[in-house]
């Protein structure tokens, strides 16, 4: 398994100084009943930055960690996570609602073109939607990454979930379809450290993916991998099968634990509109991840 040095830990101050800010916005609202949007919530103004290149040490590790197959002169489509966390963050902290709460379910990446290596990066974030459901609060945000020339080379749509107090509704009984025909594109599996090696990758250092004493005492009873760390091995074994997707969109379903036994990554036959769905299978009956992707 690649090793990640602690020395990149610098290159993800924009995210500690976010993190920093999220840590003093539970402090000052831990008396705050729990978050409810208002009546007339409205969507949150999107922010936009120019940001340096991202640095060679920081790229090539990266690179390394997930595996990439993709030309050495340009940025994985998904590295997107590096660089975007900080403006979700400052985003979020602008909604009416507690961050300590927000889960992860899943992420889209549409792919326009190659993003270069060595080129300040124009990004822009927005809330596109916020829902609110029995027991939580869907919000989606898109991040669009280019350059000063071609400003909307990759977007990704981020799909997080606020928890609220109370009981949740039952989920619905899905009904029985038939299951596709599956084929595996291949396998991945993590160690105990590949948490704490993806937190240095992308700044997001949140402690149920590499401190094993707090994730004990979470929901999830020991470590797991980052959901966009499952998306990021996937993805490239999907590259490795030869699948060259311009579009991908994923939930993630169970968390993977760490350490982990090998996982199938595995693809369903060409549907009629161009689709292929697609899930990380884990050991028995564990589905991790699941979409589609054309």
């Amino acid at each position: 398994m690649n090793g990640v040095p602690y020395r990149l830990l610098r290159h993800q101050m924009p995210m500690l100084l976010t993190g920093a800010r999220v840590v003093g916005h539970t402090l000052l609202n831990a008396m705050i009943p729990a978050s409810r949007p208002p009546a007339d919530r409205g969507l949150a103004e999107a922010v936009a930055r120019v940001i340096a290149a991202p640095p060679a040490a920081l790229v090539d590790a990266y690179r390394a960690w997930a595996d990439a197959s993709g030309p050495a002169d340009e940025l994985p489509p998904h590295m997107v996570s590096q660089w975007s966390l900080p403006l979700v963050a400052e985003l979020l902290l602008r909604l009416p609602f507690k961050l300590t709460s927000v889960i992860n379910q899943g992420v889209g990446l549409r792919v326009h073109g190659p993003l270069p290596r060595n080129v300040p990066l124009h990004v822009s974030a927005a809330v596109e939607q916020i829902v609110e459901t029995s027991g939580r609060i869907k919000v989606v945000v898109a991040v669009i990454t280019g350059t000063a020339q071609r400003p909307s080379l990759v977007e990704a749509r981020l799909h997080m979930s606020f928890l609220l107090p109370g009981p949740r509704a039952a989920r619905n009984a899905r009904e029985s379809t038939d299951e596709p025909q599956w084929a595996s594109a291949g396998q991945w599996q993590a160690d105990a450290r590949d948490g704490l090696r993806f937190a240095l990758l992308t700044g997001d250092f949140n402690p149920i993916h590499w401190c094993g004493p707090l994730a004990r005492r979470s929901v999830f009873r020991g470590l797991v991998l980052h959901g966009f760390g499952s998306f990021v091995r996937s993805y490239e074994v999907l590259r490795r099968h030869g699948l060259r997707c311009n579009d991908i969109d994923v939930r993630f379903v169970k968390p993977v634990p760490l350490p982990c036994s090998a996982l199938s990554v595995q693809i369903a036959p060409v549907d009629a509109e161009g689709w292929r769905a697609i899930r990380l299978a884990g050991a028995g009956d564990a589905i991790h991840l699941t979409g589609k992707l054309r």
